[in-house]
Formats: structure tokens, sequence, C-alpha cells
């Protein structure tokens, strides 16, 4: 709970270096590593004031234990600032801290109800197992409301704030000579890129991307670039399958879904199978995230499943016509070849078969065609017709 601990005696720490690692986008353990890496290398020096500007957008519940046990092993001043969005943050978050800071605003969880939170119910909105930061900005018990990292850090260095959690309390001033640093930490730039794939959506939309990708590469001509770059985007989505219990039979019917499209594909064009696929391309979605431990928009899903739909929609007829017209696919030399009549497209193409491989070519207005029977290739305005 947050509340000021009797005091006989307080320390005052003088800080030399301000520290302040952020925590944006989803909460998870791409910061835990980067935490873990920064509380190595200041160890036990005093004179370094750790401060967490937490702005996370969404959490992974296994972060905030994590967290605790990060904190354990910097032994430095501690500090929080939740800000500049109004965010919510859990009271077990918050408890491990010797100075909280919370922006006008904020919303403070706690499984405990409202007893867990004391005086902070005298001056804001308490609801069940919420409070709603909605008092004046200023210093309060246990905690601060304050509108900005910068305000909040300049708070800390009165030395009128004592620790939540031990007899201390901070002197510096952030305008003297007194500090040597202020640094914001980051994650690494592969840490962030762990973060930001993190979203239920984009896992969803690079991992059905990439299968799609792999999809159009059996049927195009070139060096496998499509198939390279949807391995990449598969491998990028996956890694965030485990921590966040991803349910591994919305995977099965997924792939079934792709094996559907690879069908339309080999017919070329969308159809009735293609919405066929569709329809269980979105269902393996709902299923996939079914446990998920984020928050999934599932709006957002749906309309990621009708992007990768109108990616095939548009994909299947480029791919096909390149096959055909380029002149890597020797088209010259279809010309007079006889071919097998399988299926009558629309008014203006057909599916025919040739030597065992499906093709979709020309039909002329003029003649009626009979399914099954065989039927001459020729070129017309750079065309297969029959």
């Amino acid at each position: 709970m947050i509340k000021l601990l009797p005091i006989l005696f307080s320390v005052v720490i003088n800080i030399a270096n301000v520290n302040i690692f952020e925590i944006e986008g989803i909460f998870s353990s791409g910061h835990i590593n980067a935490l873990n890496r920064y509380a190595e290398e200041i160890k036990d020096d005093e004179q370094n004031l750790f401060i967490v500007q937490y702005n996370a957008s969404d959490i992974n519940p296994s972060s905030v234990e994590d967290l605790q046990v990060a904190l354990k092993n910097i032994n430095t001043p501690k500090a929080i600032w939740v800000g500049p969005n109004k965010r919510e943050v859990k009271m077990s978050i918050l408890k491990n801290f010797d100075f909280v800071g919370l922006s006008p605003g904020t919303v403070v969880t706690t499984e405990e109800g409202v007893n867990a939170f004391e005086s902070i119910c005298k001056f804001n909105t308490c609801t069940g197992s919420d409070v709603l930061i909605d008092t004046e900005e200023g210093v309060y018990q246990g905690y601060l409301v304050v509108g900005s990292i910068g305000a909040f850090v300049e708070k800390l260095g009165s030395q009128d704030i004592s620790s939540r959690l031990r007899p201390m309390s901070l002197s510096f001033n952030l305008s003297s000579e007194e500090i040597d640093q202020i640094r914001f930490i980051k994650p690494s730039l592969f840490e962030r890129f762990y973060i930001a794939i993190s979203s239920p959506v984009f896992t969803y939309l690079f991992f059905a991307l990439g299968f799609a990708l792999i999809g159009l590469e059996l049927f195009a001509i070139g060096p496998g670039l499509m198939a390279f770059i949807g391995a990449l985007l598969i491998s990028f989505s996956s890694m965030t399958f485990y921590e966040y219990n991803l349910n591994y039979s919305g995977l099965i019917i997924f792939l079934f879904s792709f094996l559907i499209f690879i069908k339309v594909l080999s017919r070329g064009y969308f159809g009735l199978l293609g919405i066929t696929a569709l329809i269980v391309l979105h269902s393996s979605s709902l299923i996939m995230f079914s446990n998920y431990l984020l928050q999934v928009n599932h709006f957002l899903l749906a309309g990621s499943s009708l992007v990768i739909a109108f990616f095939y929609y548009i994909a299947i007829p480029t791919v096909i016509r390149s096959r055909l017209t380029t002149d890597t696919s020797a088209m010259s030399s279809l010309v007079n070849s006889e071919v097998i009549l399988l299926e009558l497209i629309n008014n203006n193409q057909a599916l025919v078969k040739l030597n065992g491989k499906k093709l979709v070519v020309e039909t002329s207005k003029n003649n009626s065609y009979i399914l099954k029977n065989e039927y001459e290739l020729l070129e017309e305005d750079g065309k297969l017709i029959i």
C-alpha cells in the first residue's frame, strides 16, 4: 500500500546522477532485460537516482513479478512517475519504489480494494478496486501528483519528501553543478522492436502476411525474395508466442486456411473458395488469441483478416499475369500447344491444364467452349488465348 512510514530520523542522500528509465508500449520481458542490464551498471552507487517513467499501454502480468525481482538488485534510491498519458497502473508495480509520482488522470488498481490506499481516497475518487487521481498537483502522504517528469524530479530534490520504504530523503538541484549527468535509458533496438511487435494485431498481421508471401512465392518466377521476407515476418511474430500464451490450436486452423488460399492461387481467382478461406482465417485468429495475456481488439483482428484477404485478391491475378507475360516464362514456347479446358472463370478467362500444370488464359467472345475438351493456345496482344 502507498503510505509514509513513521521516521524518527532521516538520512539525506546527495544525488550526483539522475537516470530515467522509460517503459512505453507493452510492458514485457523486453523492458525487464534492459532493466537487469542497467542494474549491473549502477550496482550499489547511492548517488545514482533511478527513476522509472511508466507510460505502458498494456502489460504482461508476469512482468510485474519480474520487475519486483529486478528492483531488489538496485540498491540506489528508486522512484516511479506514471505519465504523461493517462494510464492504468497496478499497485503491485508502485509498492517497491521509494518515491511515487502520479500524473492527473492516472488510475491505480489493486486486488485488495480501496482500503489498501488509506489516505489517498481522501483527495481522489475511489470506486471498487480503482482510484482515479483527480486531485490538484502537489505533495501528499506517500505520493506526489505532478503533470511532468521534470516537475517530479525537481520535487524529489527538495529534501521535503521522505522515502516510503526507508528513513531517507534526497538533496540535489537540477540547475546546479551538483548533478553530473541526467540520462534517459531505453531498451536496445532489438528489445524495442520486440516490444513493438508484441501487439496482438501486429503479431497476427506479420504471421499471416509471412505465410501469404511464401504462398505467392510458390507461383511466382524469381529468386525467392518473397519467401525470404515471409520467413522473416513469421520468425519475428513467433518470438512473442510463448510469452503471451498463444493458443496453438488456432495455429493449426490458420495453417488449414493457408492451404485453402494455396488452392485459390492454383485456380487463379478468389471466388467462393477464397471467401471460405477468409472465414477460416478469421476464426483461427479468434482461437489463437483466446487465452492471450494482453488485451485483444477483435475489430482490429477482423480488419487484419480483411487486409490479408485483400492482399490475396490483388496479388493472385498479379502473380498469374506476371508468370504468363514475362520473358522468363517462355510464353512464346506455349503457343500452338494443346491444353485441356478445366473451368470457365468468367466471360474472358478460363482455367486450363498444360502438361500437368494449370494456367489461366484468355477466351474468345466469339467461341463456345466445352469443359474437358482440348484447345489450341494462341497468342493475341501479348496474351495467351484459346
